[in-house]
């Protein structure tokens, strides 16, 4: 499993390759989350950035990607409309016009709002313990707490 120095550094890697650019295709290869993926289409990347082991992707459209690698997950950045020969399974592509980042083997991917974001983290700013189940509602950590 990845350990802080080498998120932090993946973080830099894919945001350097798409920060600021409008997504022209997206794929969220998994059932609880492909239907939402057309949501994505058209919204700029803001920012992608470590959260604990994870990583949280935001759009200008108020949505985030969060994604936890586990053991065997791992981001890849491609030229647009490529994909690497592998024979691991692509749970995500976030697409731009020239770059694509591509997420394999990966089951921890939720897809949140900012109050879902939000309640990923105890009302002290820590985070809490995820489920490693794949959802696409957050569980309110913090809702009645004030």
């Amino acid at each position: 499993m990845p350990e802080g120095p080498e998120i932090r550094r993946a973080a830099d890697q894919l945001a350097k390759a798409v920060i600021g650019d409008r997504l022209v295709h997206v794929e969220l290869n998994l059932p609880t989350l492909a239907r939402r993926a057309k949501a994505l289409v058209g919204q700029r990347v803001l920012s992608i950035t470590p959260r604990g082991k994870a990583l949280l992707t935001r759009f200008d459209g108020g949505l985030s990607l969060y994604s936890h690698n586990q053991l065997y997950g791992v981001w890849k950045v491609a030229k647009a409309g490529e994909r690497p020969e592998t024979t691991r399974s692509l749970r995500v592509v976030l697409e731009t016009a020239k770059k694509a980042l591509l997420l394999y083997s990966a089951t921890d991917i939720t897809l949140l709002d900012d109050r879902g974001v939000a309640a990923h983290c105890r009302c002290d700013g820590r985070r809490t313990s995820m489920p490693t189940n794949v959802r696409d509602s957050p569980r309110p950590a913090c809702a009645s707490r004030g």
